[in-house]
């Protein structure tokens, strides 16, 4: 046996002993020299949930380890539980999908969550567009002056609406091949909806705009090309994203409009997002993984496995712990694993220490392949639902101010739900990309202690008053409402540094994720999630590189529920 095992094996404290795990949560309270696992999963949001349980339930009997750097389930999904009777939920991560994404839709009912989903509000007549200092109905919209310069063939449509129409011009018969499509999906002509989807692609790669590639354009280019200055910036104030800036790839923009159904309808979990990561976990526990919460990976690195001569490989992880509160703890945690997958997004990806593995040079520019999209989500909980007094009910209102989006109500419950709730939600603030910067140095100049003791509205962090009086300001601006009474407690989540990935242009997603499926040639050192596929951002993508992954590196069969939900 190497010298370096005999040292693991008279330091070791075995947390599972000689047999499976028991499917303890430990969250950042132990010190362990060196465990052996046989499968090593860093990162508990959905990717690393879903491989960690696929593993342990097709090999009982195996060690699977989860690791996470935070102290929850969910990753970029964060559900909050609300004060007050009604018992709501709202979601400060992932809050939405759409009826087109099968697959997902397929794993929420193998989860038995299929009775939570309820519809989603978007947006409604009655809600609002206030932009440049003007407020109007979105209802409204076709016969409204608007603050803008557009042209005739540009005036009354929506920002959706001229989305499409940006598409259409780029790929002439965008919107029939489209149609075509979900149509041929919905019906369960697989061989249809390929063609039309391969025959748009192909197209894609083939465009031009300004004589050079379409593929080398960004989405903000393209936006300019065919619209009005005026038409682009009604896109991005009334549409509630900062499309303007930002390096996302033209195609990879085209590519996610078409594979959005025509009039599509949304949903969500009526307990919020993150019960679909947590139902996961639950699978894994009962099949016998372990978690271990507060363990932020360090360094990754190849090493001989245990047993004279064996000639097999094994990798040696490290981790640094933290407590509750995200303070470091003293020492470190040593895991040695036969094969590891990392469920992490590029940027603590591209912050390990991976000098002992032979990943190639192509990783880099694999993970500058896409961008990061920063965003904020500040909750506010009122003592009654204001908005009603305007006739707002449910979903969203729009607006250039720093708030950018605003939902009325609590995103995870259906607009059927109690009549007058008390306390009342509301998602008061949803500014991405450099709407973000400006609620960060908000709260970077609190002031004294007592501007960040504002009570918290769930199990997240409250924000600074300073931020919650900037935010219940903007309101009272956008909304008419001089003398609104200020929110009984608010909570926040800071995405800032990535709450979802777009990809860059030039860069082919079947290569990336095949790449990113192993980094490192010949090495049982694997990468999951959704930014190196078609879906960058997307649920559908997470679960189809995670897929990948077990299929072609783990040998597990495909599930019956994703197979037969990608044959509709």
């Amino acid at each position: 046996m190497p010298s370096v095992c005999v040292r693991c094996l008279r330091l070791a404290r075995v947390l599972w002993g000689g047999s499976a795990g028991d499917g303890s949560v430990v969250s950042g309270e132990e010190d362990s020299d060196v465990e052996y696992l046989d499968v090593a999963v860093v990162g508990a949001g959905l990717a690393g949930c879903h491989v960690a349980n696929r593993l342990a339930e097709a090999r009982r009997g195996s060690r699977i380890g989860l690791f996470e750097n935070d102290h929850r389930i969910g990753g970029r999904m964060h559900s909050v539980r609300l004060p007050g009777p009604s018992g709501a939920w709202a979601d400060l991560g992932a809050m939405r999908l759409h009826t087109g994404l099968r697959r997902v839709l397929a794993l929420v009912e193998d989860l038995g969550l299929g009775a939570d989903l309820v519809p989603f509000e978007f947006g409604r007549p009655e809600n609002l567009f206030h932009l440049r200092g003007s407020r109007t109905r979105q209802g409204d919209l076709a016969g409204a002056a608007l603050p803008y310069r557009l042209r005739p063939a540009e005036r009354g449509l929506a920002p959706g609406a001229l989305a499409d129409r940006v598409a259409q011009t780029l790929v002439p018969g965008f919107t029939e091949s489209r149609r075509t499509h979900h149509e041929a999906r919905a019906r369960g002509d697989r061989s249809v909806a390929d063609h039309a989807l391969a025959d748009f692609r192909s197209r894609c790669r083939t465009g031009r705009l300004h004589g050079r590639p379409l593929e080398e354009a960004t989405w903000p280019e393209a936006l300019r090309a065919v619209l009005s200055g005026d038409a682009v910036a009604f896109v991005h104030d009334a549409g509630g994203y900062d499309v303007s800036v930002g390096g996302e790839g033209a195609t990879a923009q085209l590519d996610l409009l078409y594979r959005t159904p025509p009039d599509t309808e949304y949903v969500c979990l009526r307990r919020g997002m993150e019960s679909l990561p947590r139902a996961l976990h639950e699978r894994f526990t009962q099949a016998g993984g372990a978690t271990r919460l507060g363990h932020r990976l360090v360094r990754v690195e190849r090493g001989d496995a245990p047993g004279e001569g064996s000639g097999r490989r094994h990798y040696r992880l490290l981790f640094r712990r933290s407590d509750t509160r995200g303070r470091l703890l003293p020492g470190h945690v040593r895991v040695c694993a036969d094969a590891v997958v990392l469920a992490l997004p590029p940027g603590p990806l591209g912050a390990l220490d991976l000098t002992g593995l032979p990943m190639g040079t192509h990783l880099s520019a694999d993970l500058a392949a896409v961008e990061a999209v920063p965003a904020l989500k500040l909750l506010h909980l009122y003592r009654r639902p204001w908005w009603r007094d305007l006739g707002l009910t449910r979903g969203r209102s729009t607006t250039d101010a720093p708030l950018r989006q605003l939902w009325y109500g609590s995103t995870c419950q259906p607009s059927e739900g109690d009549p007058h709730p008390s306390p009342a939600p509301m998602l008061a603030a949803y500014p991405s990309g450099p709407s973000v910067g400006q609620w960060l140095r908000v709260g970077a100049g609190g002031g004294t202690a007592g501007d960040h003791a504002f009570p918290s509205a769930g199990d997240a962090p409250a924000p600074g008053a300073a931020v919650v009086a900037r935010a219940h300001a903007l309101l009272r601006h956008v909304h008419g409402l001089p003398s609104l009474e200020p929110p009984l407690a608010a909570c926040w989540r800071d995405w800032s540094s990535g709450a979802w990935h777009t990809r860059r242009p030039g860069h082919d997603p079947h290569a990336l994720a095949r790449r990113m499926g192993q980094p490192a040639a010949r090495e049982r050192v694997h990468v999951v999630g959704d930014c190196w596929t078609h879906d960058p951002g997307s649920v559908e993508g997470t679960l189809d590189s995670a897929e990948a992954v077990l299929r072609e590196h783990f040998a597990l069969p495909v599930p019956e529920w994703y197979r037969d939900a990608g044959a509709r």
